[in-house]
């Protein structure tokens, strides 16, 4: 759960991210292309991941719990894209085989 919870707010972040005008992101692909020139629906979408994040984090945490989590992983997330995205060191299929992996441990530990 925590997994999807987290790809939820990557996926939001890197949205709103791919919004900035002083990011250079040289050969984007077609969907980041597509989100840019669509700012209100990628502005809107990421809302909602956020919110369903949010939502999720309340179920499984608690209120309090839940929003600081919630937090704790904007935080990690803004990082992460900020800090590791412009030296493009994981592509979609590591991130998307990483994820997996996430999943899978998460199943089996918990």
């Amino acid at each position: 759960m925590y997994t999807i919870i987290v790809l939820l707010v990557f996926i939001a972040f890197l949205l709103l991210y791919n919004l900035s005008k002083k990011t250079e992101w040289s050969n984007k692909p077609v969907w980041a292309s597509y989100f840019e020139k669509k700012r209100s629906l990628s502005t809107v979408l990421s809302a909602l991941l956020i919110i369903i994040a949010a939502f999720l984090l309340e179920l499984e945490n608690g209120i309090v719990s839940g929003i600081f989590s919630l937090v704790v992983i904007l935080m990690a997330m803004g990082s992460l894209i900020v800090l590791l995205f412009p030296f493009r060191y994981v592509s979609v299929k590591q991130m998307a085989l990483l994820v997996l992996l996430f999943i899978v441990f998460e199943k089996l530990i918990f």
